[in-house]
């Protein structure tokens, strides 16, 4: 059994660990979920096994697994660890999506039990790093990232060479025509890596009627209509009529950004063209060829190009097309992704 590590189910976003699991097992790979805790009340059905960490009393039917545990190896472990060792003693590998709070108790449980674990470092976990994060990765029989940015930056703040495996997406059916009138979407949390802040005021000048919908836990707005989070369906569903997906990623003042968000590979997927900034690793995968990149954090520059998009359709539909082609010819896609994790489970 494989198991994948994460800190949080439900969660609507970080999709992309849900269907990279979901794509393995589909494809015979005995993959199984432990999580440790949940961001939303809502249910998202796996195709694969869910272990969810108990809480409050739901802990007492553990406390003989957990006593059981602790007396393998006796010494100072939270019981979060105990759990998750026990867990990880059923698996030949475990597997972890961000190197945060997750990973650390991963790379306990893993000591524990004698099994490896893998790791896949995105974003906020390497450009917010926890203090340990240099030990995580060295314990880790292999770090896998999402960018030819973050490679550099692993080797170069912490010595260690990191395998690339892209987030990749499903390529839908060609593009449904855009909507009328022109509309422009936003999805994302309300963080300040996102730019909904820099959108929120570029928006408010628009010279063309365009509607601007933000997929956001935001408040109503002037000048943009606030959906909030949805679900992943429902998202996908509003870019196969939109004309455009604007992100306006940037470094917040606490470090973080944004790696290669899987957002914008979805929306080229469907060949809508993007707004976006050249933050982090955004450049290997957008430029002028498939969408408009502006500065981080200026309002003025995102609005001129959002305005150059509803002014021009055809170059709109244009950068939209070849953005698709990109997806596929760079490695964005499902099929790419999976071939290369079931490479890392297999080695």
């Amino acid at each position: 059994m494989i198991l994948y590590v994460v800190r949080y189910h439900p969660a609507l976003s970080e999709t992309f660990v849900r269907d990279e699991a979901a794509g393995l097992h589909a494809l015979g790979l005995p993959i199984e979920l432990a999580a440790f805790d949940r961001r939303e009340a809502i249910e998202i059905p796996l195709s694969f096994p869910l272990h969810a960490q108990p809480h409050r009393w739901g802990w007492l039917p553990w406390l003989p697994r957990l006593l059981v545990e602790w007396l393998r190896r006796p010494g100072l472990a939270s019981p979060r660890v105990l759990w998750l060792a026990a867990l990880v003693r059923r698996a030949r590998h475990v597997h972890v999506h961000f190197a945060g709070e997750a990973a650390l108790w991963a790379q306990e449980a893993c000591a524990r039990a004698g099994v490896p674990y893998t790791l896949t470092v995105h974003a906020a976990d390497l450009f917010k790093p926890l203090p340990g994060l240099g030990a995580i990765l060295g314990a880790a029989r292999e770090v896998l990232t999402v960018s030819a940015h973050n490679q550099a930056l692993i080797a170069e703040q912490y010595h260690i060479a990191t395998r690339l495996v892209r987030m990749g997406v499903r390529l839908p059916p060609s593009p449904a025509p855009p909507s009328t009138p022109p509309t422009l979407l936003f999805a994302g949390r309300n963080v300040p890596k996102k730019g909904l802040d820099t959108l929120l005021e570029a928006a408010r000048g628009l010279d063309r009627p365009a509607r601007v919908v933000v997929y956001s836990n935001l408040a109503a707005q002037e000048a943009v209509e606030v959906r909030g989070l949805r679900p992943h369906e429902e998202i996908l569903s509003a870019m196969a009529s939109a004309t455009a997906l604007v992100l306006p990623c940037r470094r917040a003042e606490d470090g973080d950004m944004d790696g290669i968000p899987v957002v914008l590979i979805e929306a080229m997927a469907r060949g809508l063209p993007v707004v976006t900034t050249a933050v982090s690793g955004l450049g290997e995968l957008v430029d002028e060829g498939v969408g408009w990149v502006v500065p981080p954090g200026d309002p003025a520059a995102l609005r001129v190009a959002m305005q150059a998009v509803l002014d021009n359709p055809e170059e709109a539909r244009r950068r939209g097309a070849a953005g698709r082609q990109r997806v596929v010819e760079r490695g964005f896609t499902r099929e790419v992704q999976l071939a290369a994790m079931r490479e890392v489970f297999s080695a």
